[in-house]
């Protein structure tokens, strides 16, 4: 039976040689274009063009990290990367911008992106109004017109997101965890392997964990006291509810991005007030702390009623605030105040807006009881009485910068009277002069000057009042932007009918459909409620997919290496016919597993081995002992191995293989089903084949001048990388090179993909 199929597949032609000045861990072909990514021992993630132009060079996000995988999202311009302190980030590709990050809390050992194969169906009408929700809301604020700290950002993450196509990040950690999350940003799946098992930590390594391409079926290979184990964990709801969770996502993409549009809101909320309104307060502080307790409240009442001052106020007045300094501070006062009022008004009025529509839908989709509500349950009425709070505390600090807008004006229109009289000149003739009414103000506004600070005691109940060196509180904008118990809580309004008709009815103060008002909490805290209830509504799904997990069935290599230093390789690729997932397990440089598992969890396996030459093959001869290095699948159809040659003399040499799958498959035989079932070298439940039958004329190819270490290939892409041994040199190959006579009789069919595709990333 000849198999030209593989003696083809190895016409390679190298195309770049690179010597680099780091160590590289990692190497991952992108699927879409002609990149590759490297991850090295600096912890950096490095992105090259075919022809080996840098894209661009991102560093860790802590120094002393390390890239434990890099995984390429199906079909789209994000990349994931995960590090050993649990960081995941998600970046575009594009511009090396982070678009997210979660925390799975300790080491990461792999991660694995796996696609629906099939576009998934949308049998449900929510879906459209699910998607397009700009028919009802206002495109958000610009930000940067409003201030000038805001960021440039888009928070448009739905676009990040394929609409038709579902797919799931896999994440394994050193904690025995695994983590499914789809598109990377919505948490929908936690497996506990220890507590399955009842494995102690530190017995068990995880040591790769995927996905079939119908999501039904979770691989995931252990390491366990020299033993691989391949189990397969089926589910049925990832299956059931796939569009369910798809348009689930996408309504997580809105809340994602109008709840970033918020922080950044507050954050330039918090900047406007910094800037100028702490002066003030700063510069009255010396002044308070040399005056007796009491007294500063009492000076200027004196100075409002009967017009003299103390020497330690005119001093104050004349030489510390000045004529000068007080217009300059009252005019930054009161842009800053405007800035906060126009903040607080339309971007944060609006996102919040947004948010009541995006949770309000959500709870519409809970309502249809078949396609959401087993994922969700009933948690979305507590996010929507925070975020009417939340809208609720927006509007009374709106109220409260019109309060202190109205109070600073007034307060520094009658201080400039004050010391242009002090200094004996003469006011303006168009200077206003200070009302009735506004004087009521003033009085009330220098009456709380030596209000006390107080903070609640242990019990929560009773007030203690703080010893420490006293801090001049004039304003009272900044304290809805700490996260702490407001300590000057807005008065209650005598004339407000509402709250008078809630007190007097106890059954509408505890209807649900009230949002209620919390009077102590700051804008920061209302916030931060808002964000947690948030979060607790898509922490269901992850417990019940998590739960529907079950074991189906195990596969378990028992290696021959008993001085364990031989690093296992396990690759994986979801084949589109009759549903069949195929593995490579190389379990010891003698002894590589071709397995596949069916729809039904059951494997069929073979096991390749280099034992004697076939007495007949002289071709053979001179290559010397063959062993197995690394494997990776190049596509459904090919296996690609890096073998390694040893010679009597002690020499060694590295060859690539290119090994077609068709006769292999054809070998494997069932694997039967016992708990304890071990394929190894004495096993009798698994054929053992002589992998030099397997080779054919021109299959091998030599690597001359490198020892290998290991290889990274890209079937979509027709390239193959290989590293060497040191880890510090890379050779790239075009797998698709074509004869010279070949290119010159049609060279517009026949571009190597040395050129930049036409998917490839602008520069």
């Amino acid at each position: 039976m000849s198999f030209k199929y593989a003696a083809n597949r190895t016409q390679m032609k190298q195309t770049g040689n690179k010597n680099v000045g780091y160590h590289v861990d990692i190497l991952k072909w992108s699927d879409r274009m002609d990149l590759l990514a490297i991850g090295n021992d600096k912890g950096e993630v490095i992105l090259h063009r075919l022809k080996w132009q840098k894209v661009w060079q991102l560093a860790p996000p802590e120094d002393g990290l390390r890239v434990r995988g890099i995984a390429w999202r199906p079909l789209e311009k994000v990349m994931a990367i995960a590090y050993s302190n649990g960081t995941v980030l998600l970046i575009n590709i594009e511009n090396k911008e982070e678009i997210y990050s979660f925390d799975v809390k300790s080491d990461i050992t792999c991660i694995n992106w796996t696609e629906n194969t099939r576009e998934v169906a949308m049998n449900d009408t929510s879906g459209d109004a699910i998607n397009d929700y700009t028919t009802f809301l206002p495109p958000l604020p610009s930000l940067n017109s409003l201030s000038s700290t805001a960021k440039s950002s888009d928070y448009n993450t739905l676009k990040f997101y394929s609409k038709q196509i579902l797919n799931l990040l896999i994440v394994g950690t050193t904690s025995g965890h695994i983590h499914l999350s789809v598109f990377g940003m919505l948490a929908c799946c936690e497996i506990d392997l220890y507590e399955k098992f009842a494995i102690r930590p530190g017995e068990t390594v995880i040591k790769d964990a995927k996905m079939s391409s119908n999501f039904k079926q979770l691989f995931v290979t252990i390491e366990r006291r020299g033993t691989l184990e391949l189990f397969v964990f089926e589910n049925d709801i990832l299956q059931k509810y796939s569009t369910s969770l798809l348009n689930l996502a996408i309504k997580h993409a809105h809340l994602l991005g109008t709840m970033a549009y918020i922080n950044d809101t507050i954050e330039c909320i918090v900047e406007a007030w910094e800037t100028v309104l702490l002066e003030m307060d700063n510069k009255l502080t010396k002044y308070a702390n040399d005056q007796p307790q009491g007294s500063i409240a009492a000076d200027f009442l004196e100075l409002l009623m009967f017009g003299c001052t103390s020497p330690a106020l005119e001093q104050f007045l004349l030489r510390d605030l000045t004529e000068k300094g007080l217009k300059k501070l009252g005019n930054s006062i009161e842009l800053s105040y405007s800035t906060i009022q126009k903040l607080v008004v339309k971007p944060l009025h609006t996102a919040i807006c947004s948010m009541f529509y995006h949770l309000n839908s959500l709870q519409g989709m809970i309502s249809n009881v078949y396609y959401y509500k087993p994922l969700l349950g009933d948690v979305t009425n507590e996010a929507l009485i925070n975020c009417g709070a939340f809208l609720i505390k927006a509007y009374e600090l709106q109220q409260t910068i019109d309060t202190s807008t109205r109070d600073f004006k007034i307060f520094f229109r009658w201080l400039y009277i004050v010391i242009i009289r002090l200094m004996d000149e003469t006011l303006p003739e168009d200077n206003p002069s200070v009302t009735q009414q506004e004087i009521n103000y003033l009085a009330e506004f220098l009456d709380n000057f030596d209000a006390c600070q107080m903070e609640l005691g242990e019990t929560g109940n009773e007030p203690v009042v703080e010893e420490k060196k006293r801090k001049f509180n004039l304003e009272r904008v900044g304290q809805y932007l700490e996260d702490k118990t407001l300590p000057y809580p807005s008065k209650a309004d005598a004339s407000n009918q509402w709250a008078k008709l809630l007190e007097q009815n106890d059954c509408l103060k505890s209807c649900p459909l009230i949002y209620p008002h919390h009077d102590n909490n700051s804008l920061v805290q209302q916030h931060n409620l808002l964000k947690a209830s948030i979060e607790k509504i898509f922490k269901h799904p992850i417990a019940v997919i998590g739960q529907d997990f079950k074991q189906k069935s195990v596969i378990r290599l028992q290696s021959e290496d008993d001085s364990n230093t031989f690093s296992r390789v396990i690759t994986h690729i979801g084949g589109n016919f009759d549903e069949i997932s195929l593995f490579g397990l190389l379990e010891s440089e003698n002894n590589l597993i071709i397995a596949e598992c069916n729809r039904s969890s059951m494997f069929r396996a073979v096991r390749l081995c280099f034992n004697e030459k076939p007495y007949f093959e002289t071709r053979f001869s001179s290559l010397g002992e063959l062993t197995f290095k690394h494997i990776q699948f190049y596509s459904e159809d090919t296996l690609s191995i890096l073998l390694r040659a040893h010679t009597a003399d002690d020499q060694t040499s590295s060859y690539f293989l290119q090994l077609a799958l068709q006769r292999v498959r054809e070998l494997l035989e069932a694997v039967p089903f016992i708990s304890s079932q071990i394929i190894g070298k004495h096993s009798s439940c698994c054929r053992v084949v002589n992998a030099y039958t397997l080779l054919e004329e021109g299959s091998l190819k030599c690597l001359e001048g490198m020892e290998a270490g290991s290889i990274a290939v890209s079937g979509t892409r027709n390239v193959a990388s290989i590293l060497s041994e040191s880890h510090k040199t890379i050779r790239i190959y075009d797998m698709d090179a074509q004869e010279e006579d070949d290119e010159l009789l049609d060279t517009s069919l026949n571009n190597s993909s040395l050129d930049n595709s036409k998917d490839s990333i602008q520069t």
